[in-house]
This record gives C-alpha cells, structure tokens and sequence, in this order.
C-alpha cells in the first residue's frame, strides 16, 4: 500500500497494489470491538442497483450440490460461507424505482399503516445499536447518486451517503484539532437550539388539527427527534480519540474508475468495522462512470447494457460488470476472514454480509426472484435454497432480514412486510 506521503500513484503501480493480494489489514488499536472475549455482530449489506441477469445468478439445482454459476464463480472460494437464495422477493411492481427499496421492502408510497414507515434492515439494526460506537450506521455510495440510496429511517426518510472515499477515511481516522472541535461543538449548540425553536413553534400549531394534519405533524417530530439522536450521538463521540492505522489512501482517489476505488470502499468498511466505529455498513452501486468503469471489455453505460435485449454480445459485456460486483464481494469477505477476533473468530464470523439487488431482471424490470447472497454472521451456509411461491405471492425477502435481525439480537417478531422467520436458515 502507499504511504503516508504518498499524493499521487501511476495506473500500472495501483492496479499492482490493489490487485488479488492486496495487503493485509493492518492491527489497531483496542478499542470497543476487542475489549472482550464475546465480539459483537455486525451487518453489511451491498445492493447493486440495476440487478444480476437471473439466468446467470441462479443455480438450477438446490442444497449443497449446486453448479457455481457464471456470476457465482468469483465467490467460489467462500462457497462454504454463503448461502445462495432463490425465491424471495418484495412483491413489488416493476421498475428501476423499486430497487431503492431492495434493503426495506415497503415503497415510501405505500409506508402508512407500518409502525415504522419503511425503514431497512441496516437502519433498523442501526437502532439496536445506538450510541455504542461512534456512527450507528455508515450509508455509502460508489459511483451511485443521492437518489439512489437503499437506507431508509424509520419515518420514511432517505439517508444521504457517503460518496467520497477520502471523506469516508477521514471520518473514520482523521483527529481534529482543538480549534476544529471547538467549532463543531459551537455547530452542534447552534443545531439544538434551533431544533427547540422550531419544537416550540410546532406545538402551537396542534390545537385544532384534523386528524391528517396531525399524522403529518407526528411525522414532522419524528423527523426533528431523529436529528436530535444524531446530533447527541456526534457530541458523546466528539472528544473521545479515533483509532489509529498504517492504511492509507492513495492521493486523487474519488477521481479514480470504478474498477480501481471500489476496493478500498470495502477496505474502509472492513476498518470500520474492525475498529467498531460503527456495527451496520450500506454500500450502494448505480452507475459505472468513466471509461466504462474501467472494467476490462466494458465500454457502454451500465443501463443502457441491463436493457440488453437478449442480445449475447450485450449480456456478455454485462455479465463483465456483474462478475466485476461479485469478484469485489468475494474479496471484502476475504478481508473479514483476515481479521481475527479476541474470542478466536473471524470478523465474517460475526459479520452478515448481504449482497444482491431490488431487481432480477433489468431487460424487463422484474422485481422478481431476487439475486441475494447472504455470507458469515454465525449462520450455517453452503446451499442454494429456493423458497417455492405460494399461489401468486413469493415469500417475502423480510423474512430474510427478520432473521438477520434477530440474529443481530433484536427481540422482534415483525419486520415490515415479513410474515415470519425464514425457514431452513440455521445458526451454527
């Protein structure tokens, strides 16, 4: 890896150094995740936005037995850490839209009557974790788009992500100064008293609303409560030191393709967790950006190329970028089997890694049968399981995130539009 002093790096030196072995991670220093010998367990979850061609990702045979597939060859080596899925889904119309709601199953449009809006699965464990580590949750974005976010709060809200990998290193690493903290408590007082200004002034407007006002009211509280978590939540965390790292990135890194930076977004998520900044990690991909990505062979946007049409050459040219997201997959769950924990586990071992999509079938917009993959956290993996619809309806992808949640340590019954845990998923 570069060096501290490093500002800029030749193509031919980088590929070199983020190539099959990239450097192992570095120890750091103790903190919350290695106080113990009972580690904590954390999520991960990757959408990718325009799907994974079904005809490629899907095994034809169920259990143990099954052929890796074309998209599922990268992650060969981790076939005893995974579980393949087959059969789950939202239930949600067709639509490029849709897959914003890969992570909470509920469209922001259809959230009433729900306890929670439509909040995902990472926000929700994001909840049970709290103030325990610096972020309750970190929401990234590689090439991706605001618009594009798969993290939702729980009164409906987009989460806006982290798109710079530089940013995502310096909140994680970077010690501020005394003159830059004084200046962010001043910003967090300034923040409060603003939100009490605008609480008190909204109170006196309740007398007398109809019962829509009111939800929207309720809504709007909800909304200011959670920024004033967020606000509680930086100032417990402000005066307590970062760890500490030999990684380093290289210099210009955002302006680098795809194909070169997506390896150090999942570097940085596997510190983050490493060092229990933060429990509950989304990373979203939209879009492939310049030159292609920089993919081998890839030359042509990424949506016009999920609209293929059947045709081979096409599907050919985007199963490169397909096979490029689960190559980059099977490398971060290369790099949570590296770090080894104080109870003797592997940080997978205590890490649900989900990756998959909203959507099937970009040529068609299906948002059926969904790629999902879901490695590590404690579970018993090395199958492809089908789950077989039930009449019209599939079995709802929630009961997936029911159980990961629970698993998590959530003490729930209910996630959205689940209608129980998922069966046949067992913890070793």
């Amino acid at each position: 890896m570069m060096n501290g002093s490093s500002k800029t790096v030749g193509r031919r030196r980088f590929l070199q150094g983020v190539g099959g072995s990239l450097l192992a991670l570095p120890l750091l220093e103790s903190n919350a995740a290695n106080s113990g010998t009972t580690s904590p367990k954390r999520l991960a979850a990757t959408g990718i936005f325009y799907g994974l061609m079904p005809h490629y990702f899907h095994p034809k045979k169920v259990g143990r037995d099954y052929k890796m597939t074309r998209l599922l060859e990268p992650l060969a080596s981790h076939r005893n850490d995974f579980t393949v899925f087959s059969g789950l889904d939202h239930n949600l119309g067709g639509g490029h839209n849709s897959t914003k709601y890969f992570l909470s199953g509920i469209p922001v449009t259809e959230a009433r009557g729900f306890a929670e809006a439509n909040i995902s699965v990472d926000q929700k464990a994001a909840q049970f974790v709290g103030g325990d580590t610096r972020y309750t949750s970190l929401v990234l974005g590689c090439d991706t788009g605001q618009e594009h976010t798969l993290s939702w709060t729980r009164n409906g809200n987009a989460i806006p992500m982290i798109e710079e990998a530089e940013r995502l290193y310096g909140l994680l690493f970077r010690r501020e100064n005394s003159y830059s903290l004084t200046r962010i408590e001043k910003e967090f007082e300034n923040k409060q008293s603003i939100l009490d200004l605008v609480r008190d002034q909204s109170k006196s407007f309740e007398r007398g609303l109809g019962a829509s006002d009111k939800e929207k009211l309720d809504q709007y509280y909800t909304s200011v409560r959670s920024l004033e978590e967020r606000i509680e939540q930086s100032g417990r965390w402000l005066n307590r030191e970062k760890p500490t790292t030999n990684y380093s990135l290289p210099g210009g890194i955002d302006e680098l393709t795809l194909h070169d930076k997506t390896p150090f977004f999942y570097d940085l998520m596997v510190l983050a967790l490493q060092t229990d900044s933060t429990r509950v990690i989304s990373l979203s991909f939209t879009e492939l950006g310049k030159e292609g990505g920089g993919i081998p062979g890839v030359s042509s946007g990424y949506h016009s190329l999920s609209h293929h049409g059947q045709v081979q050459s096409v599907m050919d040219e985007l199963a490169r970028v397909e096979r490029f997201h689960t190559a980059q997959f099977s490398r971060f769950l290369d790099k949570l089997k590296e770090v080894k924990e104080p109870n003797g586990q592997s940080l997978l071992d205590n890490t649900m890694a989900l990756f998959g999509s909203g959507m099937s079938n970009g040529n068609s917009h299906s948002l059926r049968d969904l790629p999902v993959v879901l490695a590590g956290g404690g579970f018993k993996h090395g199958e492809h399981k089908h789950y077989a619809k039930e009449g019209k309806t599939s079995l709802s992808l929630c009961n997936l995130y029911l159980t990961m949640l629970q698993n998590f340590g959530l003490e729930i019954d209910q996630f959205n539009n689940s209608t129980g845990t998922l069966t046949g998923l067992e913890l070793t």
